[in-house]
């Protein structure tokens, strides 16, 4: 038989187990600025894949409410001087999606790997290939820390190793 003095110190302590969050809901990230660089990429990807998944659409690297969440403010303000120049010279400067590394999109077989990660920088690298084309095609996504939330600083990107491009270079 349990002593009447302990019961209620069992009762409080099932209560208390039964409010604390869970393992699996702390895991979540608690807002958008609490993203991992890996899960910041994945979904830069279906969102320029669309709901088809055929990259037909406007690349997520277009739509400024995800450079709000995503990108430092850095990056940002130089994409946004980058297109008030374009506009004046009636040109494109970035004439290519950095996302699918193409001006025609094609992705097939994507793969993430994280290839640097510390406190402060994460970098993060898309492997895929696009068409019938032998070369894999490699962008690396590079984060910072901007307060306490992992933003996108800079992108690069190749073909097989060939045909390198850095974004802050390209869009000077």
């Amino acid at each position: 038989m349990m002593n009447n003095c302990v019961w209620p110190a069992f009762a409080l302590a099932g209560m208390l187990v039964w409010t604390l969050p869970s393992a699996s809901a702390s895991a979540q990230p608690a807002s958008p600025g609490d993203e991992e660089p890996r899960a910041i990429v994945d979904q830069l990807y279906k969102i320029s894949a669309g709901k088809d998944g055929k990259y037909s659409g406007k690349s997520a690297f277009d739509q400024p409410a995800l450079r709000k969440r995503w990108f430092t403010k850095s990056l940002s303000a130089a994409l946004d001087a980058m297109d008030r120049k374009s506009k004046r010279l009636n040109e494109p400067i970035l004439d290519f999606d950095p996302v699918t590394n193409s001006q025609d999109p094609d992705v097939k077989r994507l793969t993430l790997t994280d290839e640097t990660a510390t406190s402060l920088k994460s970098v993060v690298r898309a492997t895929f290939y696009a068409f019938d084309e032998p070369l894999p095609l490699n962008v690396r996504y590079i984060f910072v820390r901007e307060g306490k939330s992992w933003k996108l600083d800079d992108m690069s990107g190749d073909r097989g190793g060939q045909d390198k491009w850095v974004l802050r270079a390209v869009i000077k």
